[in-house]
């Protein structure tokens, strides 16, 4: 049931179809109240989760087709969000955060840290008078910009590209140069990172241990609090395991999805705990 109270959030996919990951994040922000849309760059299968609005990629922003050509999907969606926000105010969530609680920014801003000290962009709202923001978009509309925060050993490499695709050989050289190392960079420059939560409030487990939420024996909970707005599952770091069988019973994504009423049996996978899948 949503909330007039809430924000909006809003992600994006990239592909035909969604994995029961991404699927489960859904949910659980529909479950919080909040209204969800999401965007898809492809003709997309419905995941049938009702609530959700499905929305072509390009009704909000009409990205270079060569874009989605030279990067990786995650990064196409650090480009993506940056834009999603200003024009759609929307709060930003990737497709691997579960929402423990409702999404609720202070003073226009939801963004924290991760273990390490990076900011992350995970679940992600900036006021549209961001400069943070704004500088970002204007320079990442700029196919020959080489970020000043790229490694000094990549830049001469991202310039060789040329200035059609300089800015996206620096993203192939170092995949989270416009994600959480542009936040990292960018909100401390123009002294927006007072806003920045501790990583306990958005991404309290580190990105090493992703494989503790498929943990039968549990783990999890001693890293959350009572302020704890959500989990970010870390896809990309999770065993290939993980994503091809159902959760095992006492997990926290177990226990996590009959908490939201998400359906693993029509949403989840359908492989099941074998030694074959050990």
């Amino acid at each position: 049931m949503q909330s007039h109270d809430l924000l909006p959030v809003g992600t994006v996919w990239v592909g035909p179809e969604l994995n029961w990951i991404a699927r489960m994040s859904l949910q659980s922000l529909l479950h919080a109240g909040h209204p969800v849309t999401l965007f898809h760059t492809d003709t997309i299968q419905d995941p049938k989760l009702p609530g959700l609005s499905l929305v072509p990629a390009r009704e909000l922003w009409d990205y270079p087709e060569t874009l989605l050509t030279h990067v990786s999907p995650a990064v196409f969606s650090d480009f993506f969000r940056l834009h999603m926000i200003r024009k759609a105010r929307m709060i930003w969530a990737d497709t691997d955060v579960l929402c423990v609680r409702p999404f609720v920014p202070r003073d226009g801003y939801l963004v924290g840290y991760e273990h390490g000290g990076w900011i992350n962009g995970a679940v992600l709202m900036l006021p549209d008078s961001s400069p943070t923001l704004n500088e970002l978009i204007t320079r990442f509309d700029d196919p020959s910009f080489v970020p000043d925060w790229l490694f000094h050993r990549f830049k001469g490499k991202a310039r060789k590209a040329g200035p059609e695709r300089a800015l996206y050989e620096a993203c192939r050289l170092a995949p989270n140069v416009v994600g959480p190392k542009a936040l990292t960079h960018m909100l401390p420059k123009h002294g927006e990172d007072g806003h920045v939560l501790p990583y306990q409030i958005l991404n309290p487990l580190p990105w090493s241990l992703a494989d503790v939420y498929f943990n039968p024996h549990g783990g999890v909970e001693p890293w959350l609090n009572d302020q704890t707005m959500a989990v970010h599952i870390y896809t990309s770091r999770i065993r290939r395991h993980h994503k091809q069988v159902r959760p095992m019973a006492g997990s926290f994504m177990a226990r996590f999805a009959e908490t939201i009423g998400f359906d693993m049996d029509a949403h989840g996978p359908t492989a099941e705990h074998s030694a074959d899948t050990a």
